[in-house]
């Protein structure tokens, strides 16, 4: 490995290591360290700023397509000193360079042993609500970071607990979430 490689390796473990510092994970800096060591077989002019291709290697490796868990976009940009555009665009570079069809099928990587309510519930919220027009309106600032965060931990929290009682007591669910249509919901679009 050249000086210049090696020390844009450097670089970028430093930038993935202060990250994971703040948004610590169970298994994905291990992930993102094997995809950095992968990436680095392959003969590439690693050209551009250190931060996006390690932000790029995060967002490959730990997003399903609506970012990473538990990291808001504008703490992924501020984490690696570059724009989610960016973000994205080297996570598809090294998507490709790594043959990679979605974030986990990376050979020899194991996902998360167990998909949790809560994992669920944060799906289904980044799915129907945080992905979708509320964005237009978080990202032309009439939404704050820490009320947009604030929003989705509080919608998680209450899909969460929607989907246990759906789990553990389906008639109690059934019961709940008529009535609560019939009060809040009578009068929306069917």
């Amino acid at each position: 490995m050249n000086d210049n490689v090696s020390s844009w390796r450097e670089a970028c473990h430093r930038l993935q290591g202060e990250f994971f510092e703040k948004y610590p994970s169970h298994d994905l800096p291990q992930r993102v360290q094997q995809a950095l060591e992968s990436l680095l077989q392959h003969e590439v002019d690693w050209t551009g700023a250190v931060g996006g291709w390690a932000g790029g290697i995060v967002y490959a490796v730990g997003s399903s397509g609506c970012g990473v868990p538990g990291v808001m976009n504008a703490d992924l940009e501020a984490a690696f000193g570059t724009t989610m555009s960016t973000i994205r665009k080297r996570a598809e570079q090294v998507k490709e360079l790594l043959g990679l069809e979605a974030p986990l099928s990376l050979e020899g990587f194991v996902p998360t042993p167990e998909f949790t309510l809560c994992d669920e519930a944060n799906a289904v919220c980044a799915y129907a609500f945080r992905n979708g027009p509320i964005e237009d309106i978080h990202a032309s600032g009439r939404i704050s970071d820490p009320e947009m965060k604030h929003l989705m931990i509080k919608a998680c929290e209450s899909m969460a607990k929607l989907l246990i009682m759906k789990r553990e007591s389906p008639a109690e669910y059934d019961a709940f979430i008529r009535d609560y249509n019939r009060k809040f919901c009578s009068r929306w679009e069917r």
